[in-house]
């Protein structure tokens, strides 16, 4: 890795230099410096996503203030390739998008790779198309939601739940009063179980037990992650991890079983997040996902009058952009893909 590219744009100079020696303080104060920050430039995401599979490479972008850009390197299926993705980022200026984009390109090409994927933490309506546009990139498949839910929890409980549609506030309340509660767990092994039997349900293919573990050490001495389970007469009916980085709380993970459905344990589970993350210093919920075209013959429809029903306001984000490198390996690359996925069930978001 070089430890420095000087690039230039228009009569300002940019430096991109290495974000690896910062250390993980410094890096996250540095992302979270910008209003687009996201878990998924987190530096303890980086190295979560480094034990399976991804390498990380962070670049710092200085021009008066500095801007950050986590980017992850796999190895493709094509032999000698790489497939290079910046997850939810660059996290900088608008100034300073092109000279990021033109040092992502060349790192990416540096490394063999055969297409660098960028899938900003920016809404509909920013102005990234065009940056992308400028730079030869292209429309493609998105990775991570393209649509979510955020919740405003830095209310008193009583208000909170008045936001909630009286359906929600109905189940909430009957879960209570049947007897479900719910605690704080480090059984990764029950959780993976119950995420298993839902990703069958749903047909997404979710994380192992390692992988939640993984998470758990890594993200847990500092309560940046909680691992939830509902229960009722010695029965596990659900449970969910949420992750924290500044100010937001983030639900990527959960599972439920089919027994004793009618007890809504899924809404107990996420209320007492809300309330765990509110008194932690959040003030956002992040739901991670719902449909973006919520039809009633959506698969996942379901779900997303599950989220609704506690309120918030959507956001849709401006989606993945692409920029193809090596053309003809990309091609074989492809293929191979579509005969991997023949044998298991594709990933529904980066894990």
């Amino acid at each position: 890795m070089r430890a420095r590219v000087s690039l230039s744009l228009s009569e300002t100079a940019l430096a991109v230099t290495a974000g690896d020696q910062l250390g993980a303080q410094a890096w996250d104060q540095l992302l979270l410096a910008q209003p687009e920050a996201n878990l998924l430039q987190s530096w303890k995401w980086g190295e979560l996503q480094s034990r399976f599979g991804w390498s990380v490479e962070r670049l710092v972008v200085h021009d008066g203030r500095a801007g950050v850009c986590s980017l992850l390197r796999s190895a493709s299926l094509y032999p000698g390739g790489a497939v290079y993705y910046v997850p939810r980022g660059p996290v900088v200026a608008e100034r300073e998008r092109l000279v990021v984009l033109d040092a992502l390109e060349q790192r990416a090409a540096s490394g063999r790779g055969l297409i660098l994927r960028v899938e900003p933490n920016a809404r509909v309506g920013d102005e990234w198309p065009a940056f992308f546009e400028g730079r030869g990139f292209s429309r493609g498949k998105a990775v991570q939601p393209e649509a979510t839910r955020l919740l405003r929890i830095d209310l008193d409980p009583e208000s909170l739940k008045a936001g909630f549609k009286p359906k929600t506030r109905y189940n909430l309340n009957l879960a209570e009063k049947k007897g479900v509660t719910v605690r704080a767990s480090r059984d990764v092994a029950t959780f993976a179980r119950l995420a298993a039997d839902t990703g069958k349900r749903q047909g997404i293919h979710l994380p192992g037990v390692a992988y939640y573990q993984a998470a758990l050490d890594l993200f847990g001495p500092s309560d940046e992650v909680r691992l939830y389970l509902a229960e009722h007469e010695r029965d596990t009916l659900g449970g969910i991890m949420v992750f924290r980085f500044g100010k937001t709380a983030y639900y990527l993970f959960g599972g439920s079983s089919d027994r004793k459905r009618e007890l809504m344990p899924n809404y107990l589970l996420h209320w007492q997040a809300m309330l765990d993350f509110k008194a932690l210093g959040c003030d956002t919920y992040d739901w991670w996902g719902i449909p973006e075209e919520p039809a009633p013959d959506h698969p996942w429809f379901g779900l997303y009058r599950f989220k609704t029903g506690f309120g918030g306001e959507t956001v849709r984000y401006i989606g993945l952009y692409e920029r193809v490198l090596r053309p003809v390996p990309l091609k074989l690359e492809r293929r191979l893909q579509q005969l991997k996925a023949k044998v298991r069930a594709p990933v529904h978001i980066l894990r």
